[in-house]
């Protein structure tokens, strides 16, 4: 089975609508089917936690919705990818000799740890994890 870690980009596009989103539904799919294998560090609920909160406030969705999909993101029981202290500190790092942010780093630290593939909607991620790890872009997701 293949296995993702997924980043807020695309997390965030399972319940918003956004560019890109028809295939983060691909992606649900294959997951809800079994075919697939979703993992996170525990940051992306913060982050897309963020996101939702943004949209309210941009008034692109009400607090309710922003509430049920919240719930709908926490009862998807995406797998957990847990670093220890010696990996926070490497991911530090390999943001700093990357210029890329500590979240992006989480991410690409976590894809290492268990040795799956990054799957991320952000362009700039995708090229800088590239070099580091196995990297997918959204849009180049094929259906299963």
């Amino acid at each position: 089975m293949k296995v993702y870690v997924v980043d807020a980009s695309v997390v965030a596009r399972l319940l918003l609508i956004e560019d890109l989103s028809d295939r983060a539904g691909l992606l649900l799919e294959s997951f809800r089917n079994e075919t697939v294998e979703l993992k996170a560090p525990n940051l992306v609920t913060y982050e897309v936690g963020n996101t939702l909160w943004k949209a309210v406030t941009q008034k692109l969705i009400d607090i309710n919705e922003a509430l049920e999909k919240f719930s709908y993101l926490l009862k998807l029981k995406i797998g957990s990818v847990e670093l220890d202290e010696e990996e926070y500190g490497e991911a530090l790092a390999w943001g700093v000799s990357n210029d890329a942010t500590y979240y992006d780093s989480v991410y690409v630290r976590a894809s290492r740890k268990i040795g799956a593939t990054l799957l991320t909607a952000d362009d700039t991620l995708c090229e800088k994890a590239s070099k580091e790890v196995a990297t997918l872009h959204l849009r180049d997701l094929q259906s299963k």
